[in-house]
C-alpha cells in the first residue's frame, strides 16, 4: 500500500496525469497523539480524509510508500495500512492499474470543501422550540452536597448487585440478548409490580407495567404520544423544571396551576384552561415544596380527567423515602377510568446511572405505549433488567431502604437543625414526610433584603451551591427560597456547610 503527501505550507507537486513528483514532501501538521482515546490508525484516516475533502489532497494524487511515512511519522506501517485500507473502503481512494492508489474524484457539494468554523455556524439550524428550550435558563450543580434528589450511593450493595449481573449474563436467555418486549423484561414487570404493592400499596398487573430509561424517559415519550402541539397542559406553579422540558419539546402551551399546602388548586386549573389534555402533577410529595395533595383535591382531579378525557401523569418521585410511617396513597390507587400514568424510577433510589424505571397505566395504554416505543427507541437497556428483576426478587432493594430512610431522615434532621440554628430569623423551614429535600422560605425580612437567586448565586460562593425556589416558576414568583437537598450530605456536614453559606447571606 502507498502513501500520499503533500501538507498545508507545500502543496503537493503534481506531474501531468495527477502523478506525484519524484521530490518527497513533508508530513508536517499531522500529528499522532498516542494518549487519546481514538486509536491511531483512525487519527491518521481522519487528517487524510480532510485533506482530501478541503482540496489539500486533490483526485489524483499518487500515494507513495506506507514504510516512508511510517518512519517519518513514528508509527508502525501496520498503522499507516490500516489507515488507507479504511479510506479505500470508504471511497477516497482508488487503485489504478499501473498507477498504483490514487485519492479518488470525489464530488462534493457546493460550500462543503472546508469545514465551517463554529463561530460561522448559521442561526436557526435547530426548531424554534428546541432554541426556545435551549435558552432556559436554569441554575443548577449536580455536584453540589445540596443538589436536590441526588442520592447517596456509599451505601449501596455493589457486592450483591455485581454477583446478581454475573449469575444473569454467565448464561443468558436468548430472549435477554434479541427479543427483548419494547414494555420490557417480563420478569421485571412482575417484580415490579409486586414491588409496587409492597412498599406503594399500589395492587397493579406485570401487564400494567412498563420498564422505561427512567421516570424521565417515561414522561418525555408520554408526552409525544399524548400531546399535539398547541395542546393545553396544567404544570404545578412551582414545580419541576426537567418534566416542564419534556412537555415544550412536544410543543404543549403549559397552564400553570398555583400550588397551595392542600397540593394544586384543581379548581384554578379549571378556571385557566378547562379542556387541558394533561396534568402533570406529583401529588404525594409535591416539588419543591413538599405538600401532600389532600384527598379531596385528589378525587376532583381524577373527575376533571374523566369528564374531559384528558389525561393525568403522577410523578411519583422519591416516596420510597418516606421518612414517617404514614403513608400517602398514590394517585393511581383511587383512579377507577384509567385516566392515571404513574410513573416511577429505580435510577433515584438505587443509583443515577442505572436509567430504568416504569410506569403503570391501564392495559389499553401499555398498549399504545410498546407500539410507539417500538418505532422510536425500542426498548430500554436490557443488561441490568434481569439483574434487576433477581434484586427486586430476592427483597434487596427492600431491605437498601429501609437502611437508607432511616440515614435520610437523620441528614434532614441534622439540615433542620442547621437552618433553625444558623438562620432563625432568615429562612422558615418545616419536615416533610419524605425526599431527599427540603424548601426553606424567606422570612419577610430576608425578602426584602435579596432575592433567592441573590442568595443562591452567594451559597455558590461559599462552594455550596443551593437551588432558588424562584427559578422553579413560570411565572412571576410569588414567594422566595432555597431548596435544599441532602441525599448526598453527611450528618455532620450540615452545620459548616450551611454556617459557611449563612455567612455569606450576611455579608
Amino acid at each position: 500500500m502507498a502513501f500520499p503527501t503533500g501538507d498545508r505550507q507545500t502543496p503537493p507537486l503534481m506531474e501531468a496525469g495527477g502523478v506525484m513528483a519524484g521530490r518527497r514532501m513533508s508530513m508536517a501538521g499531522m500529528h499522532l497523539d498516542r494518549r487519546a482515546e481514538l486509536p491511531l490508525y483512525q487519527q491518521l484516516a481522519a487528517h487524510l480524509r480532510q485533506r482530501i475533502l478541503d482540496g489539500r489532497l486533490p483526485a489524483g494524487t499518487r500515494l507513495l510508500g506506507s514504510r516512508d511515512i511510517a518512519s517519518e511519522l513514528g508509527c508502525s506501517r501496520a498503522i499507516v495500512l490500516a489507515a488507507c485500507d479504511l479510506l479505500y473502503a470508504e471511497g477516497y481512494l482508488v487503485s489504478v492499474p499501473r498507477g498504483g492508489v490514487r485519492v479518488a474524484d470525489i464530488a462534493l457539494a457546493p460550500g462543503a470543501a472546508a469545514p465551517m468554523p463554529e463561530a460561522d455556524a448559521p442561526d436557526g439550524f435547530l426548531s424554534d422550540r428546541w432554541t426556545s428550550l435551549l435558552r432556559t435558563e436554569y441554575v443548577f450543580e449536580t455536584g453540589s452536597a445540596f443538589s436536590t434528589g441526588t442520592p447517596d450511593i456509599s451505601n449501596f450493595p455493589f457486592d450483591i448487585w455485581a454477583r446478581l449481573l454475573r449469575q444473569a449474563w454467565h448464561n443468558p436467555l436468548r430472549s435477554a440478548c434479541i427479543d427483548m418486549s419494547p414494555l420490557g423484561w417480563h420478569p421485571l414487570r412482575e417484580a415490579t409490580a409486586e414491588f409496587l404493592g409492597a412498599v406503594r400499596g399500589l395492587l397493579c398487573r406485570p401487564e400494567e407495567v412498563v420498564i422505561t430509561p427512567a421516570s424521565s424517559g417515561a414522561l418525555d415519550l408520554c408526552c409525544r404520544m399524548l400531546l399535539d402541539p398547541g395542546d393545553e397542559v396544567w404544570v404545578e406553579e412551582p414545580g419541576f423544571i426537567e418534566a416542564r422540558w419534556s412537555l415544550k419539546a412536544a410543543g404543549a402551551k403549559l397552564v400553570p396551576v398555583p400550588v397551595d399546602e392542600k397540593g394544586m388548586i384543581v379548581a384554578e386549573g379549571i378556571r385557566r384552561a378547562p379542556r387541558a389534555k394533561l396534568a402533570v402533577v406529583t401529588p404525594s410529595h409535591q416539588f419543591p415544596l413538599g405538600v401532600v395533595m389532600g384527598l379531596e383535591r385528589r378525587l376532583e382531579l381524577l373527575e376533571w380527567a374523566g369528564s374531559q378525557g384528558s389525561w393525568v401523569i403522577e410523578d411519583d418521585y422519591n416516596s420510597e423515602f418516606r421518612h414517617r410511617d404514614s403513608m400517602a396513597a398514590s394517585l393511581k390507587s383511587l383512579d377507577r377510568m384509567g385516566r392515571v400514568i404513574y410513573l416511577g424510577t429505580f435510577s433515584k433510589v438505587m443509583m443515577p446511572s442505572l436509567r430504568l424505571g416504569y410506569l403503570v397505566a391501564s392495559r389499553r395504554f401499555v398498549e399504545a405505549f410498546g407500539q410507539g416505543r417500538a418505532r422510536i427507541d425500542v426498548h430500554s437497556a436490557g443488561t441490568a433488567q434481569p439483574a434487576l428483576a433477581e434484586f427486586l426478587r430476592q427483597g434487596h432493594l427492600l431491605r437498601y431502604l429501609r437502611r437508607m430512610r432511616k440515614l435520610y431522615a437523620e441528614r434532614q434532621q441534622a439540615v433542620l437543625h442547621a437552618v433553625r440554628t444558623l438562620m432563625p430569623d432568615d429562612l422558615e423551614v418545616a419536615p416533610t414526610a419524605a425526599g431527599l429535600h427540603l424548601t426553606a422560605l424567606f422570612t419577610p425580612a430576608m425578602a426584602a433584603r435579596m432575592s433567592d437567586r441573590e442568595a443562591s448565586e452567594r451559597s455558590r460562593q461559599a462552594g455550596n451551591f443551593i437551588q432558588p425556589l424562584s427559578q422553579c416558576y413560570l411565572g412571576t414568583p410569588d414567594r422566595q427560597g432555597l431548596v435544599i437537598g441532602y441525599g448526598r450530605l453527611q450528618e455532620a456536614e450540615a452545620m459548616p456547610r450551611l454556617a459557611a453559606v449563612a455567612a455569606k447571606l450576611r455579608a
